[in-house]
């Protein structure tokens, strides 16, 4: 089901490994906006997005909002992340993220997103990540 970006989004990268694996996500920067299309690897036994798979795309969120992110010049490791689930995610679902820096500290970042399938809310997350050094480094 691999489908281009939707109107107003480009791919973004979000590196190796698990986040390479997870498949494409897309980003508006200027909207702070994320998104992905529920495909295959995401699905749980009944055919709907699995709690993990949003965990994960909502753990990506910072990439909306603060610069450097997903090119791995800035990194910022989760502090902490909390999902609410509020309805499922069919399989072929693109699923937003309208993210919000919600407050900065000298050393962390508070972040929150409100999930959504055509506008309908699914769930929202919030999380803490450590701010990056000027240099790119982590304490």
């Amino acid at each position: 089901m691999s489908e281009g970006p939707p109107p107003g989004y480009a791919l973004v990268d979000l590196g190796k490994g698990y986040s390479a694996r997870f498949g494409p996500v897309f980003i508006d920067r200027s909207g702070q906006r994320m998104a992905f299309r529920v495909d295959e690897q995401h699905l749980n036994p009944v055919d709907t997005c699995h709690g993990g798979a949003l965990a994960t795309f909502s753990d990506a969120m910072i990439v909306a909002v603060w610069p450097g992110c997903e090119s791995g010049e800035a990194h910022t490791p989760t502090i902490t992340l909390s999902v609410d689930y509020f309805a499922p995610a069919p399989s072929g679902a693109l699923v937003e993220a309208q993210v919000e820096l919600v407050n900065q500290t000298r050393t962390m970042l508070f972040v929150q997103s409100l999930l959504t399938i055509k506008g309908r809310r699914i769930g929202r997350a919030s999380a803490i990540y450590r701010k990056p050094e000027p240099s790119g480094e982590t304490r």
